[in-house]
């Protein structure tokens, strides 16, 4: 069959970022059918692709439900003007993935017309598009996550793990590539097994943790590199969730070697002198941090299993690496005071050359710890099924005494970046990259 698996991500701040989620379902599809890729940040002319490739399936990838702040984008509208201008374009059936689908797939489906949608890892498409082939009726086929209108996920919903890029996105990495910097991405492993009670990864990815073998890592990370990629973005939710493991890795980057320097996310807490050195000689140079907060009782609330003495010593044991820092805060939610925040401020100037990414307020999703707590508290109902979005804030704080409390902190520290500026930072990005800069480009606001 021919399937053309489109990536409707929009948002392009702080850079237009790679879909490597059709990538993975385009590889495990190519060795029996034809794929085609096209990307909303990277592509145009989309009825004409259509017309062209005239495909027996469409695929479309929604990645984000919202930008997750209280004045933030809702992309229903971009999703659904993109989904009607498919159907205008070809009679084919619509099937929908992608993470903002695995959390929301009924009223996407209704939303968006669309015939099937895959929740969970997309990978799964491939059972699907097989028994269209065969001529089966999906109805009673046993696919892994299957959503049909009006109908709950298939009885055998699973994850699988990821499985590499696929050869029929090299066409689209070089095409994305100049748009962002260079920067192309690299998933290590799939899951998570932290409790964080506002996350939604281990609805998404699943709690049980499944790696790729480091020789497969370096063989991706050197087809990336070929294809044109300046600096890795290591997706992972947490990279650093057991050590034993990336240090390895790190090992096989550092033996290869990759040559090419990367970013990820790391969560602030058993990193050793050896594990950081080994990140370095790999090629970490940027290492964003879910700090979330630096006052223990909300860590706590959180669900962290990191305080506010391992956070500082994380920071610093990267910065003797030589890698720069990154924290992300999560002001306002469960356990938050004044106290507490006025704490986790004074204790991010104590964090030196680094950079602090704070948020206010935590949105809301179903199934999660954060939304079982608004329950209790009567900030929503259960008939609500939060689709459009909620956010949490700790009733022993005022929203407008926090949004002027950041903003005051924000006047006096370049470092100390509020969402509500991302607009400035893209900007500032596009220059550097213009520049043929390549990287996320934020340690510059250190300074």
């Amino acid at each position: 069959m021919r399937v053309f698996l489109i990536s409707a991500n929009p948002e392009r701040t702080p850079f237009p970022v790679f879909p490597i989620g059709i990538s993975y379902v385009a590889r495990a599809l190519e060795d029996r059918h034809e794929v085609r890729l096209w990307d909303a940040l990277a592509d145009e002319g989309l009825p004409e692709a259509l017309a062209a490739f005239d495909p027996h399936l469409v695929g479309l990838s929604l990645r984000n439900v919202d930008g997750t702040r209280p004045d933030g984008r809702f992309y229903l509208d971009h999703y659904r003007d993109l989904a009607r201008s498919i159907r205008r374009a070809h009679p084919a059936p619509l099937v929908l993935g992608g993470a903002a689908f695995t959390l929301f797939p009924g009223q996407y489906l209704e939303a968006l017309q669309g015939d099937y949608g895959i929740v969970g890892e997309g990978e799964h498409l491939r059972a699907l598009v097989d028994a269209l082939e065969d001529g089966k009726d999906p109805r009673d086929w046993r696919v892994s996550g299957l959503v049909l209108p009006g109908r709950e996920p298939g009885p055998t919903w699973n994850w699988t793990g990821p499985i590499g890029h696929a050869r029929a996105a090299a066409d689209l990495a070089i095409r994305h590539g100049p748009s962002c910097g260079g920067v192309l991405n690299l998933q290590t492993k799939r899951g998570c097994n932290f409790r964080c009670v506002y996350c939604t990864y281990p609805a998404v990815e699943g709690r049980h943790l499944r790696y790729r073998s480091p020789d497969d890592l370096v063989q991706e990370a050197l087809r990336l590199k070929a294809l044109g990629a300046r600096h890795l973005f290591l997706v992972d939710s947490v990279l650093n969730l057991q050590s034993e493991g990336l240090e390895t890795t790190c090992k096989a980057f550092s033996k290869a070697p990759v040559g090419l320097p990367f970013s990820a996310y790391l969560a602030p807490f058993r990193i050793s002198e050896a594990l950081a050195m080994a990140l370095r000689e790999a090629g970490m140079t940027h290492a964003e941090l879910g700090t979330e907060s630096l006052s223990d009782p909300v860590l706590r609330a959180y669900g962290k299993p990191f305080r506010w003495e391992d956070v500082r010593a994380a920071h610093e044991t990267l910065g003797r690496a030589g890698i720069h820092r990154a924290h992300f805060l999560l002001f306002g939610g469960p356990g938050e005071t004044p106290e507490t925040v006025e704490e986790t401020l004074a204790r991010s100037r104590e964090l030196r050359d680094t950079v602090f990414f704070p948020y206010r307020t935590l949105r809301i999703f179903p199934g999660t710890p954060l939304h079982r707590r608004a329950l209790a508290e009567g900030l929503v109902h259960r008939e609500d099924d939060l689709f459009r979005p909620v956010f949490y804030c700790s009733p022993q704080v005022d929203p407008e005494w926090l949004r002027d409390r950041l903003r005051r902190e924000a006047e006096d520290r370049p470092n100390f970046v509020l969402d509500d500026a991302s607009e400035e930072l893209a900007a500032l990005v596009a220059r550097a990259h213009a520049r043929g800069r390549s990287g996320p480009m934020w340690e510059r606001l250190c300074r």
